[in-house]
């Protein structure tokens, strides 16, 4: 939604010594570093007309760090504008041993 035609969107899972890591990157149009840390709060928009035009309701990533507090994860968000974003889900290493990566 937010990467443009002939924009590249990647999933991965890896396991590092973070943990198991689920990352979703794109090369969209970015994140402005002040919205960053918000990004998490329920129904917060980063530009709510634009966010209309586009369709959600601002939830998504709200939902996204409960599953993981629940999991006993953590989400990182990097961002640089006209760059794209990179969003992690990263699990405890624990985890590793309940499920197979491959």
């Amino acid at each position: 939604k937010y990467t443009p035609a002939g924009g590249v969107v990647t999933v991965r899972w890896l396991q590092d010594a973070r943990g198991l890591v689920f990352e979703v990157q794109d090369t969209g149009i970015g994140i402005a570093p002040q919205h960053i840390p918000r990004l998490t709060e329920r129904f917060y928009r980063v530009d709510v007309g634009r966010s209309r035009a586009r369709g959600g309701t601002g939830l998504g990533l709200a939902i996204v760090k409960h599953v993981l507090l629940r999991h006993q994860g953590r989400l990182e968000i990097e961002s640089a504008l006209g760059k794209g974003s990179v969003f992690r889900c990263i699990f405890p290493a624990a985890l590793a041993n309940h499920l197979r990566v491959s």
